[in-house]
């Protein structure tokens, strides 16, 4: 789903169609006057402000809650982008990030902060605009990688137990400790890798 910052939310207690020409037209009695009818207008619509809302423009990308249910939400109650709970963004068929707690997501670059690649996550890849720890997404978060598997360089066969997942699995847990990072689970079945960050400033 593409989403982008312009969003726009219909108001439904948008007013009635402006009146048509004539409609008003008093003391006009003469035998066989018609008054136009008025035009099936459209109901105005409430825009929300753009700056607010954070922007994500990658169809291959999402976030939870959507773009769209953000827009809603704040429309109808102002100032919610300012501590969404449970923010998450993720890549179709790559993985995802979940952030804990309450989160400022108001007039963030999503695509600009959060990539995926083959089996990696990256969280302000310039290090000059990393914020504090605990501002925007520089925070606590688990992170969930996908086709992250224990295959035979030889042949390509995927281990899904065993021996040889066992070791993978030690390998895992021992890169995260290396990383300031906390070993949460992985799947070798579903290739699906989950860990815990303090913050982004690896």
């Amino acid at each position: 789903m593409v989403t982008s910052g312009r969003s726009k939310v219909c108001n439904s207690a948008a007013g009635p169609p402006s009146s048509g020409p004539g409609e008003n037209q008093k003391g006009n009695s003469s035998a066989g006057h018609k008054t136009p009818k008025s035009p099936l207008a459209a109901p105005r619509c409430e825009a929300i402000a753009e700056s607010v809302l954070p922007r994500l423009y990658s169809a291959d990308y999402y976030t939870v809650p959507s773009i769209v249910e953000l827009a809603v939400r704040e429309r109808d109650e102002p100032g919610y982008c300012s501590h969404v709970k449970g923010f998450t963004v993720g890549r179709h068929g790559y993985g995802s990030v979940k952030f804990d707690g309450e989160t400022d997501v108001r007039k963030l670059d999503i695509g600009s902060i959060v990539e995926f690649n083959e089996r990696e996550i990256i969280v302000y890849r310039d290090v000059s605009n990393t914020p504090a720890v605990g501002q925007e997404l520089n925070k606590p978060a688990e992170v969930t990688l996908l086709n992250v598997k224990c295959v035979e360089q030889k042949n390509g066969l995927q281990f899904t137990e065993g021996p040889a997942v066992d070791r993978y699995k030690e390998i895992l847990v021992q890169w995260t400790k290396d990383h300031g990072a906390e070993f949460v689970s992985f799947d070798a079945a579903k290739g699906e890798w989950k860990f815990r960050v303090k913050n982004f400033n690896m």
